[in-house]
């Protein structure tokens, strides 16, 4: 006798055999769900906030998968590089009973990665070195083929007859190419696409391509059609990532390279002409503008209050770089609520600043038991933690040295070498980093504490703690390390610039 009778007639439930059975198995689905979008996106959700689950319990090199090496071009300079870079970091989805990763390399290559064995189940190659992290969704109109669809965009290559077809959507079961977006010519010197986009309600996604244009597009596969000899998605709206005056100043580097993030029916982004712009999503237009003035490289973060995190390169402005705290109910400076300069510092091309984008320990912090945190990585070579909330009381100069801002209470500052990765908070009260000099764990342990003591945080219930940070071990190996890392079962993954994906543990 199968299952649903003998539930039937224990429930005494008057359903048919046949609806009941159906009931069942949509139960049982939703226990344990053929497809599960674990980390389907960089900083794994709408919010960019999400960096796995498990407690790393120890930190030793488990496994290392050979990524390999490409040629790119700068400009007119020949560039190799190998493994992956910023943002380089990996998706993990379930499917049929399997967990996998999605990484792109430095050698052109999309790769399916089986996650219990690190052996590679496809690959596709791009035109050109892929940076940007990918993006997972589940097309619901399509065939079972093509139901769940890695979005992932790459440099430009060389162009063929005027078409950058730099952004792709690709059959996450089969790794064969669904559609290529050409990244339109503008007056943005870039026609890459490192942003990683955002599935929204409607059939929508909305991608940030480096050509400073916004695109929603149509999500169902179905709908590409032939555009310029390539089969295209559909295009339904597009958004100009700056104003006129933007690209007399700053000439083509108005490049958006930032992954856009969602608060409610808004979208924000963090776009390289200087604006940290709001989007409606119902109207598609820009309806909240906060100007900086410099390079915006990191992706904004959105807190559980509502409020949004942004980094600032040290490009284009009198002031330095560093976090700002916006409050997006609120225009123009009024919208502030601290700001953390960081050092002016040459590193590279770099002269100071945040590239990485701000974590926050939100999705870590259950019911707001212990304080909120932020931490970010700088070019002046500090790991910076950081109160969400408290200030100093006292004012710093902003980036354009016009107005004074509050700053945050920096409850840990560490030397760990100048750095372009996103810090990650993960279970067990542990944060995880990465830069030039390696890759590091730290446990964050609190301290009950009384609130007159000094450098001391509330949580949500106005208990005070005092956080102590332990290094917990540390992996050099003369290994660079420009991409973020993931956690997923307690194990670490990270790219490294030597051309392997690293699996910590």
């Amino acid at each position: 006798m199968g299952i649903a009778p003998i539930l039937s007639k224990y429930l005494n439930l008057n359903l048919s055999e046949n609806l009941l059975e159906n009931k069942v198995k949509e139960f049982f689905a939703y226990l344990d769900p053929e497809i599960d979008l674990l980390i389907p996106t960089y900083l794994g959700n709408d919010q960019r906030r999400f960096y796995g689950r498990g407690t790393p319990d120890n930190f030793q090199v488990l496994d290392k998968f050979k990524l390999g090496t490409g040629i790119t071009y700068v400009g007119k300079t020949r560039k190799v590089w190998s493994g992956a870079g910023w943002t380089g970091q990996p998706t993990v989805t379930k499917d049929r009973g399997k967990t996998y990763l999605v990484i792109g390399g430095y050698d052109y290559i999309l790769r399916k990665i089986d996650a219990a064995n690190n052996q590679e189940v496809w690959q596709y190659k791009f035109d050109d070195v892929i940076k940007g992290s990918s993006t997972v969704y589940i097309d619901e109109t399509a065939n079972e083929e093509n139901r769940i669809v890695i979005l992932q965009g790459s440099r430009t290559g060389r162009p063929k007859k005027g078409i950058a077809p730099s952004f792709r959507a690709i059959s996450f079961r089969t790794g064969k190419e669904i559609w290529q977006l050409d990244i339109r010519k503008t007056r943005s010197y870039s026609r890459d696409n490192d942003s990683s986009p955002l599935l929204l309600e409607n059939n929508l996604i909305f991608n940030a391509g480096e050509n400073a244009i916004g695109y929603f597009i149509n999500s169902s596969v179905s709908k590409a059609k032939i555009k310029s000899s390539i089969l295209q998605p559909e295009v339904l709206s597009e958004i100009k990532l700056y104003v006129d005056s933007d690209a007399k100043r700053q000439g083509g580097n108005i490049v958006s390279e930032s992954s856009p993030a969602r608060l409610g029916n808004r979208i924000f982004l963090a776009a390289g002409s200087g604006h940290i712009y709001g989007i409606d999503i119902e109207s598609k237009k820009i309806v909240w503008d906060f100007y900086t003035g410099s390079d915006l490289d990191g992706t904004v973060a959105i807190s559980k209050s509502g409020k949004l995190f942004c980094a600032i390169e040290k490009q284009f402005i009198p002031g330095n770089g560093g976090v700002v705290k916006l409050n997006p109910n609120q225009k123009n400076q009024e919208s502030v609520e601290w700001f953390l300069p960081t050092g002016n510092i040459k590193f590279n091309t770099w002269l100071g600043g945040i590239i990485g984008s701000v974590a926050l320990n939100d999705e870590y912090n259950n019911y707001g038991e212990f304080p909120a945190l932020f931490a970010t990585n700088a070019i002046d070579g500090y790991l910076y933690i950081g109160s969400q909330d408290l200030t100093t009381g006292n004012k710093v100069k902003g980036p354009l040295k016009k107005f004074s801002y509050d700053t945050p209470l920096i409850v840990f500052k560490q030397k760990i070498g100048p750095s372009i990765s996103t810090p990650i908070f993960t279970d067990g009260n542990k944060l995880v980093t990465a830069g030039y000099n390696g890759v590091y764990i730290f446990n964050l342990n609190w301290e009950f504490a009384k609130p007159d003591e000094g450098n001391v945080l509330p949580n949500a219930q106005g208990e005070f703690f005092r956080l102590i940070v332990e290094e917990a071990g540390k992996f050099t190996g003369k290994v660079s390390f420009e991409s973020t890392p993931i956690v997923w079962d307690g194990i670490i993954r990270i790219c490294g610039r030597d051309g392997w994906l690293y699996s910590f543990g």
